[in-house]
């Protein structure tokens, strides 16, 4: 019985720990600590679309409000815009894979972040080089290409899962 009682005396500071921990938690996930948070169209690009797909997940769109579905293509909906101004674009039937997530930056040069990126995947041959494209590697199954490209009215980063097997 002793010992009933001493679990009894125990239990309210483990849920007053609980309890003084949980508002932090909440903080730290609200405040802008979560990975979908990012700076730059590059940064969030990584985090919402590129990330996920390597690690065969969905995209991340939280915090960004959807398009009304009535301005969406049959299998594209569109996010945002972020507070930087950045379009998330999903497409669930892309011309050249399964599924296809984008970040989408109006009158923008691609980020030195995003160059340094592509040619240390080249260069440790994660990814390699396939028309404008690049192709991940024996790593990942079904296999994922990644592109960045620039015109006049914008920069885009895509990433797409293929049907293609290592």
């Amino acid at each position: 019985m002793t010992e009933g009682l001493a679990r009894k005396r125990r239990t309210p500071r483990v849920h007053r720990l609980c309890s003084t921990c949980a508002p932090i938690v909440c903080f730290a996930l609200f405040s802008g600590a979560g990975a979908a948070q990012a700076g730059t169209a590059w940064e969030m690009f990584v985090a919402r679309c590129l990330d996920p797909f390597e690690h065969q997940t969905l995209p991340i769109v939280d915090g960004l409000a959807p398009h009304p579905i009535d301005q969406m293509h049959e299998a594209r909906r569109v996010y945002g815009p972020s507070a930087e101004g950045y379009l998330l674009v999903l497409d669930a039937a892309p011309a050249l894979g399964d599924r296809a997530c984008a970040v989408e930056v109006p009158h923008a040069a691609p980020s030195q972040d995003a160059q340094a990126w592509q040619e240390a995947q080249i260069a440790t041959g994660r990814y390699v080089p396939e028309g404008e494209w690049l192709m991940s590697n024996e790593w990942i199954e079904p296999r994922v290409m990644m592109r960045a490209e620039q015109s006049d009215a914008r920069t885009l980063y895509a990433v797409v899962e293929t049907d293609l097997e290592s």
